[in-house]
């Protein structure tokens, strides 16, 4: 019975030795060593589109309840605080000047607070918009990716 644990301990010793020895050292995903620098990524650019100027191809949502993209430019826009919040202005309602815009969910609003024109008050948790609600950018993946949303 020694002989045979011996012998099958030198045998898995060998196979292991083997094994280590024939494969080779391994390649990273990113295509460069560990030791080298990470390259930045292309800048993204995203959309210039001023509110209200033409009809923006709309990036299609990726899962179900995932905020809709901005697709209009907000560097004008921001900080958003609570007492200046330039989104509010034009999201407060569904039309504007005669076109139609996506208006604010009711779920962005207080229940019981109202603004001293009498319009809804914004919740004081839903008032930085740019926390879920982001530009849209045509930007490529930054590694080979498969993934299909689920909008449905």
């Amino acid at each position: 019975m020694r002989k045979t644990a011996s012998l099958a301990l030198a045998t898995l010793l060998l196979a292991t030795i083997i094994g280590c020895a024939a494969t080779g050292a391994p390649t990273p995903m990113r295509g460069a060593g560990v030791s080298a620098p990470d390259r930045a990524p292309a800048p993204t650019v995203f959309t210039d589109k001023m509110p209200g100027v033409g009809q923006p191809q709309l990036i299609s949502r990726s899962f179900i309840g995932q905020p809709p993209m901005v697709p209009h430019t907000v560097e004008k826009y921001v900080p958003l605080t609570m007492e200046e919040n330039a989104c509010f202005d034009c999201h407060i309602t569904e039309e504007l000047r005669g076109q139609k815009v996506p208006k604010m969910g009711e779920s962005h609003f207080s229940k019981t607070l109202k603004r001293r024109d009498g319009s809804p008050q914004l919740s004081m948790d839903r008032f930085q918009c740019d926390t879920c609600h982001v530009p849209q950018a045509d930007a490529k993946p930054l590694v080979d990716n498969k993934f299909v949303g689920v909008t449905r």
